[in-house]
Parts: structure tokens; sequence; C-alpha cells
């Protein structure tokens, strides 16, 4: 059975992303100080008065997404949004510790734990890794703000370090929000809470990258569903519409490359710009 074509390349991408969005503020290459009003980058301090930057700043912030929008299409949430990365992280871990039916999607069955792994080892190790991860995840927001000689003295409970009472109790309340988000919400914040997303569908074109179908070939399914049993999003990809909740992670590419791979044949399903010969999904 060949290795997914797709699936290393966006996990070091995904992780990549998440280093980068680390590093960038701990490094000080770009900090916000509430202090001073200003931006620190490069050791250099921008006062938000500044107005030509920080229109351009506001321009850029503006005008990249919808670039991707029109071009890469969901690219940014199935190949480097964090929150992707830790709610697919999140639904592995709990179809391995609960069963493959214990979903918390709102549109889903609801949390059906398999009667074998219902057991209180499993439950304890899956609250413990979710809630390692947000006390790590809760972190990164404050380096924006704090070098992390900083932040480390505000959670070392270091008496002599400013504002650490008030620090603590809000580094607490950011780890409770990361663990309901990882725990609970997952894909629900893409779906219908994230400002991305929104602007995703006002944006979007049909020659914008994304997943399409040889309906010439369709007979080569034989009601075949390997692709959507893949599919980390629980949509139909040979029929995709063009505001599904499609993230272009390839995952159902992958799938069907490897059903495939015995008859030395393609898949059926490819990335694809525009509509260039093979019938589109959307």
């Amino acid at each position: 059975m060949a290795s997914p074509q797709y699936r290393w390349k966006r996990r070091i991408v995904q992780l990549a992303t998440l280093l980068l969005i680390v590093l960038i503020p701990a490094f000080g290459l770009f900090r916000i100080d509430l202090t001073t009003a200003s931006f620190t980058i490069l050791d250099s301090q921008i006062g938000w008065s500044n107005f030509a930057f920080v229109f351009g700043l506001a321009l850029l912030l503006v005008t990249v997404p919808i670039i991707i929008y029109m071009t890469l299409g969901t690219a940014w949430c199935g190949w480097a949004c964090p929150q992707n990365l830790l709610s697919e992280w999140a639904n592995n871990l709990t179809f391995n510790l609960l069963g493959k039916r214990a979903s918390v999607d709102v549109s889903g069955e609801g949390l059906k734990v398999a009667a074998a792994k219902n057991k209180a080892l499993n439950w304890m190790v899956l609250a413990l890794a979710f809630l390692g991860a947000a006390l790590a995840l809760a972190l990164i927001p404050f380096l924006f703000f704090f070098s992390f000689a900083e932040v480390w003295s505000f959670f070392s409970f270091d008496p002599a370090a400013k504002l650490s009472a008030f620090m603590q109790r809000l580094y607490f309340f950011t780890v409770f929000l990361i663990f309901i988000d990882i725990a609970v919400v997952r894909y629900f914040m893409c779906d219908y809470a994230c400002l991305y997303r929104i602007g995703q569908k006002m944006f979007k074109t049909r020659d914008a990258l994304h997943v399409a179908y040889d309906v010439l070939r369709s007979d080569e399914c034989n009601k075949c569903n390997y692709c959507a049993a893949s599919c980390v999003t629980n949509i139909q990809p040979t029929k995709i519409e063009m505001y599904d909740t499609c993230i272009d992670c390839g995952e159902c590419i992958d799938a069907c490359n490897r059903l495939h791979t015995k008859s030395a044949m393609p898949g059926l399903l490819s990335f694809e710009f525009g509509n260039k010969g093979v019938v589109a999904t959307r």
C-alpha cells in the first residue's frame, strides 16, 4: 500500500506554522507593547500613532487573506491553521481512546463511546492530554505582549514579578478556554465562528484550488466510500459544494490513490485550479 502523498507534507507545514507563531514573539521579531502603545519589531519601537505603518499593516492583514481566498482556497485551513491541527489531533486521539464513533461534531450522532474502551483510564489519558496541550498553548498569546523572561516569571510564582497574580489568573482562564476548544468545540469554531472562514465565503471563487473528481471514471468507485471515511470534516469528497467545509487537506486524494495502487491507476480525486478537464466537485 502506498504511503500518503499529502499527509506528512501537511503535518510538516502545520507544525512549522505553529513553531513560527511561537518563535516570532519569543525572539522579539514582533511584539505588542501595551505600556508604550507601540509595536516592537526587531528591537525597534513603532508607535500606534504612526499612521503610515498602522494603515499599511491593516491593509496587509486585509488583502493577504483575500488573495489566499481567491487562489489557494481553503489551503490555509487544511495546511497551516493551528485550530485545524488541534481539532484533527483531538479527533484522532478521541477515536483511538474512545472508539471511532466517539465524535463531538455538533452535526454528528453525538458522543458514542465503544463499550470496550469506556474505561476510566482512557478518559483520564484523554483529559490529561488535552490539559497538557492547553497548558502549553496558553503561553503563546502572552509571548506577543511580554518577553520570554517576563512570561516565565509570571508563571514561576516569582514574588518579585510585577502583575504576576493578575497574569496567572489570566493564564489559567486562557487554559480553560483552550481546553474547552480542544475537548468540545474543535471544528465548530471553523464552521460557525471563524472570521477567516466568513471572509472566505465572501471572496472564494471557483478558480481557486479545490478537490476535483473525474466523473468519467465514476464507475470505478463501485459504491466505495473510502474517501468519505478518510475526510477529516465528514463530507462527501465526490460531491463537494462551492461553500462546503472542505479544507483542501488532501486526505481524500491520498485515500483514493491508495485504493488504486494495485491497478497502477491514479485516483479519481486530485487538486486543481479552475476546471481543466477533470469535472470539479464544486
